[in-house]
């Protein structure tokens, strides 16, 4: 729930501290947000962002792809890499404060928060319809709209823990809401990820220079602490290959219809493709 998360939050327009008034949120200087229906809150500053959020059906398509535990695994070896970080060194403190950037339906957060009880999640997406779920997925998560490439509407030195997987990366910011005792987790596909679809699929690709981007950017704020990688030999059944394909970036391009017929020729009795994925952890540089 959003209350979960108010303290930690501050308003778009002007930074300061937000609080509940006559059912909505306010800042001091009188900027109010209106809490949604279905429990999230959108702080933006209301200048269009550009960002093609999942739309209803990409988030469909998530959810059922995730409730198969296809990903189940990631999602262990997340929670085991963070439990690990923090329990060795003793550095994540009481009540930790796990943001996860572009979270959508909080799948991963919210099984994070299941094994740390003590924890509160703050889950950021720009898609309304992946925020409706991220504030029922579990109760100690408060959902939150904004724009994941701008300023953050977070207060500074917040987050015990930053969670970002296959999402924007805004180093800056990332930096500045972290703890100087926190962690970066980062989790990005590497070249093998559902190579055997990406050709007869059409799929959308990460450019091959975009890891030494990625280093380059980050290591401005940050040092790399810790990186593994994880492959999972997944056996999917059509609709499971639907699912996987329509939840990511190549919806935003390609009819479900043309993507189902040639799954139904090419793999009719389902498909075994291969995931795979670098999970780093990085230390915030001091400032």
């Amino acid at each position: 729930m959003i209350h979960t998360v108010l303290a930690y939050l501050t308003c778009p327009m002007c930074g300061q501290a937000l609080a509940t008034d006559a059912g909505q949120i306010r800042c001091p200087d009188g900027h109010a947000y209106d809490l949604a229906r279905g429990g999230h809150l959108t702080l933006t500053t209301g200048r269009a962002t550009g960002i093609p959020g999942d739309s209803a059906d990409m988030v469909r398509s998530r959810e059922a792809f995730f409730a198969g535990g296809h990903y189940s695994a990631l999602a262990d070896q997340l929670s085991s890499v963070i439990q690990g970080t923090t329990m060795e060194t003793g550095r994540i403190g009481a009540e930790p404060v796990v943001v996860d950037i572009g979270a959508g339906p909080g799948y991963y957060l919210a099984h994070l928060l299941n094994l740390c009880p003590d924890a509160v999640g703050l889950a950021m997406d720009v898609s309304t319809y992946a925020l409706r779920r991220a504030a029922r997925a579990h109760p100690r998560i408060g959902a939150v709209g904004v724009d994941v490439r701008g300023p953050l509407p977070v207060r500074t030195g917040t987050a015990s823990v930053i969670l970002d997987v296959f999402a924007p990366r805004n180093a800056t910011e990332m930096h500045r809401i972290l703890r100087p005792d926190g962690y970066l987790v980062i989790v990005t596909p590497t070249a093998r990820h559902l190579a055997g679809l990406v050709g007869p699929l059409g799929l959308i690709t990460v450019d091959e220079r975009k890891p030494e981007r990625l280093r380059a950017k980050l290591g401005e704020s940050f040092v790399r602490r810790e990186r593994l990688t994880l492959d999972l030999d997944m056996s999917l059944t059509t609709y499971d290959l639907l699912h996987l394909v329509m939840m990511g970036p190549t919806a935003h391009h390609r009819r479900a219809a043309d993507i189902q017929a040639i799954i139904e020729e090419r793999w009719p009795n389902g498909a075994t493709p291969t995931a795979s994925f670098a999970i780093e952890v990085y230390e915030p540089r001091p400032a």
